[in-house]
């Protein structure tokens, strides 16, 4: 029986009739305080399959033929800052973002590299990491009624597991399934035929089933469990979380704004689940493993879709006035080799690559780090994973040493490695 925390929901009852999301909410309430923070939340743009970041956000135009690819860089919005020719409606909101040019790792397989870039830490065989929407689940204020950590579409792929923090910190998955509105959403919706009037029924009789064991059991329940449990509760009966997914509800220019793709449904969604209160969504775009035809590719396919998305969001975020407290985060798992193969492609490449961040008290407009001349490897500022990971942490408030510890009582720091960049 799968019993993580989307599947337990996902069959309604089966979650209520044990404590595993309960326990997680009480666990996590219990972390909870005053907290320092820039933002409450944070939209992840996957581009999974590795990015041709070379061709995207830190172009070569003065290299040799072999490296400099067939794009050209153009001005944007923010002074200095140069960025490919197919992303001109990014190039009009980047004064409100941050590119980091200067990040690298060791590693060039696509699920080591995206594990690395989920938790801030290379796969190890000890010990599973938690991805960085795990740590937000288990350390940030959850909204009644609104899951904290979702992922839309499966996040194309992005790995979400929660690690040592164990099931109740897994992302619960919607499946937008290609339409524009009222998305049925694995384990933040009641099953079929199961109505709120029965599940508080069950509910009624699992609080006296629990009124009989506690008066048996000579361990101390917790005296707030009842409160969990109906927090529980709340999630699976949510009308906020169903209007969320409800994009009829949005103005027709706000839906074409961000275009009739899965990516562009997915981020709107994503947008509308910030506002309601999640902490953490994940949307994604595949096909980024360009090693045949890389400039078709990204000219015809992939950088049209990321540009209208990618910029409505921004812009969209920030009329709303949302942008301050959310942080908009656009990686993949490695970059591309600057070094054109025989095949107009590029290949997998980890020793330099760029992310974007927007919002959550970047001041936007610039760049951090370099890298050489050829685009080969960081020249200026290099950082890692764990450096951007301990930055998107610490505007959650989330101090990066902070320790939490593994369903077994282990104390781990979460970013031993990790510094904290000024962007």
């Amino acid at each position: 029986m799968n019993t993580d925390r989307r599947g337990l929901l996902g069959v309604g009852v089966a979650g209520l009739l044990g404590l595993s999301l309960p326990d997680a909410l009480r666990i996590e309430a219990r972390g909870a305080g005053p907290r320092k923070h820039k933002a409450d939340s944070v939209i992840l743009l996957w581009l999974n399959g590795g990015p041709a970041t070379i061709d995207m956000w830190d172009l070569k135009p003065d290299a040799a033929e072999e490296y400099r690819g067939e794009f050209k860089p153009i001005a944007t919005k923010a002074p200095g800052v140069r960025i490919c020719e197919h992303l001109p409606k990014v190039a009009e909101v980047m004064d409100r973002c941050t590119l980091v040019r200067s990040l690298h790792h060791p590693i060039t397989d696509h699920g080591a590299a995206a594990a690395h870039m989920a938790t801030g830490h290379p796969p190890a065989a000890a010990l599973k990491y938690p991805s960085l929407g795990s740590i937000a689940a288990k350390l940030l204020p959850e909204e009644n009624g609104i899951p904290p950590y979702i992922t839309l579409d499966r996040g194309a792929g992005f790995p979400s597991s929660p690690g040592f923090l164990g099931t109740t910190c897994e992302p619960f998955n919607a499946d937008l399934g290609g339409r524009n509105a009222s998305a049925i959403a694995d384990g933040i919706s009641l099953p079929s035929g199961f109505s709120s009037q029965l599940l508080a029924d069950r509910n009624r009789l699992r609080e006296a089933l629990d009124t009989k064991f506690r008066a048996l059991d000579e361990a101390d329940l917790p005296a707030s469990l009842d409160l969990f449990q109906q927090r529980a509760m709340d999630i699976l009966r949510s009308d906020r979380v169903r209007a969320a997914f409800d994009l009829t509800a949005e103005k027709e220019a706000v839906r074409t704004r961000y275009g009739q793709s899965q990516l562009g449904r997915c981020a709107l969604t994503g947008r509308r689940l910030i506002e309601a209160g999640a902490r953490f969504v994940t949307v994604g775009l595949n096909g980024w493993d360009t090693h045949a035809g890389n400039f078709r590719t990204l000219r015809q396919q992939l950088l049209p879709n990321l540009d209208q998305v990618l910029a409505a969001l921004v812009s969209d975020l920030g009329e709303r006035g949302l942008l301050e407290r959310t942080v908009v985060y656009c990686a993949g798992e490695f970059g591309r080799t600057p070094l054109i193969n025989g095949n107009a492609g590029r290949d997998h490449w980890s020793r330099s690559m760029s992310v974007l961040i927007a919002g959550g008290g970047v001041r936007g407009g610039s760049v951090y780090g370099r890298t050489n001349a050829n685009g080969t490897a960081p020249e200026d500022d290099p950082c890692s994973p764990a450096d951007i990971s301990a930055t998107i942490m610490n505007s959650l408030g989330i101090e990066p040493t902070r320790e939490v510890h593994t369903t077994t009582g282990r104390p781990i720091t979460l970013f031993r490695e990790g510094k904290v960049i000024e962007l």
